[in-house]
């Protein structure tokens, strides 16, 4: 369910980009997107780790669903490939890491993420915004630990879906926030645009 709310919410978000900026370009006025072809950015932030990855641990068969809410970090860097549209479309890659423990008695799961990413930057007029959308794929490596029991480490592929958006304050270092079924639920940070 939380999936497809998030799917549709970017649909809509998507929609109504569209349909303002057409609106925008028959009016003859320019683009100030703060995210171009060409454009280099790095964001780092922290957050509400991804607590689902602790859904695939070995309770998951015994009905035992007590995982908490989880930390996350996540550092990303993307570059502007093609000009669509009114926006840009960006590709580059992602790392970061999900901690999750459990109500129940010594559980704690760990993931570490290594995954490529794109996203589609929208063509706002609005100075020093970029909003955009994306998805991201790449291999989860985790460890379960179950006090006085065990450990169980594996390997899973793990898919992206985010919205997010950046503010910058100056020419090269602004605000970031990215929310979705990612590394992190939600997170806030730091961006640097490096080109």
């Amino acid at each position: 369910m939380k999936k497809m709310k998030l799917i549709l919410g970017v649909m809509a978000m998507s929609a109504v980009t569209l349909i303002s900026n057409q609106t925008y370009a028959q009016k003859g006025a320019g683009n100030d997107n703060a995210f171009e072809k060409g454009t280099v950015t790095l964001n780092v932030g922290i957050g509400v780790g991804r607590s689902s990855f602790a859904e695939y641990g070995t309770y998951r068969n015994s009905g035992y669903y007590g995982y908490g809410t989880g930390f996350g970090i996540k550092a990303a860097a993307e570059r502007g490939m093609w000009q669509l549209g009114p926006g840009v479309l960006s590709l580059g890659a992602e790392v970061g890491g999900s901690i999750a423990t459990a109500r129940l008695d010594g559980y704690k799961s760990n993931i570490i993420i290594v995954a490529a990413r794109s996203a589609y930057h929208f063509g706002w007029n609005v100075d020093k915004l970029d909003t955009y959308a994306g998805l991201s794929l790449g291999p989860g490596f985790r460890t379960n630990h179950y006090t006085n029991s065990y450990s169980r480490n594996d390997v899973i592929i793990v898919p992206g879906i985010f919205i997010g958006g950046s503010y910058f304050f100056s020419p090269n270092i602004g605000v970031n926030v990215e929310a979705g079924y990612d590394i992190t639920e939600i997170q806030g940070g730091i961006i640097f645009k490096l080109k």
